[in-house]
């Protein structure tokens, strides 16, 4: 599967702009917050999965609530390679039969790496994994982008809200 988040860099640049300039906080300095709020989020859609819980029989949350999380990963993944200064973004998901529970914790160790090694191997391995994880629970490209475009819309009428 292929995941071209391209077309959502402008936006997700204005939505971090207008964050910045209402938080009064300079980019750089909001790094390492925004790869923890990508740790927390991918955590957040692990949860609605289940897949780790192998204690209850209740299954994972409805596909609308699964693709409104793995958005918030977008959102923070396209602002971390805008900090890289990439104008495309393109991830290719990896093999095709992968444990859920196993490609979570790779994405975690994956994201937090960039704390340490904030480059383009490491970002990319990120959106690697997140391309996975999306192939993985079945989302195609077309849901992801919409439910991306929808998430930022909201996402700023937040900002408007003092959220």
């Amino acid at each position: 599967m292929q995941l071209n988040l391209s077309e959502l860099i402008a936006l997700q640049a204005q939505l971090d702009e207008r964050i910045m300039t209402l938080h009064q906080e300079v980019r750089h300095n909001t790094r390492i917050k925004r790869v923890l709020a990508l740790i927390v989020e991918i955590n957040e859609l692990a949860n609605e999965t289940r897949c780790f819980k192998y204690w209850s029989l209740k299954g994972p949350s409805h596909n609308d609530v699964l693709l409104e999380e793995f958005s918030d990963t977008m959102h923070f993944v396209i602002s971390l390679g805008i900090d890289l200064g990439l104008d495309t973004m393109i991830f290719h998901s990896k093999e095709d039969d992968v444990n859920l529970t196993q490609l979570f914790i790779d994405w975690i160790n994956a994201s937090t790496a960039l704390v340490d090694h904030f480059d383009f191997e490491h970002f990319n391995q990120v959106g690697v994994l997140m391309a996975t994880m999306a192939k993985a629970l079945n989302f195609d490209e077309k849901a992801c982008i919409e439910t991306y475009y929808a998430k930022n819309k909201t996402n700023h009428i937040r900002q408007s809200e003092a959220y």
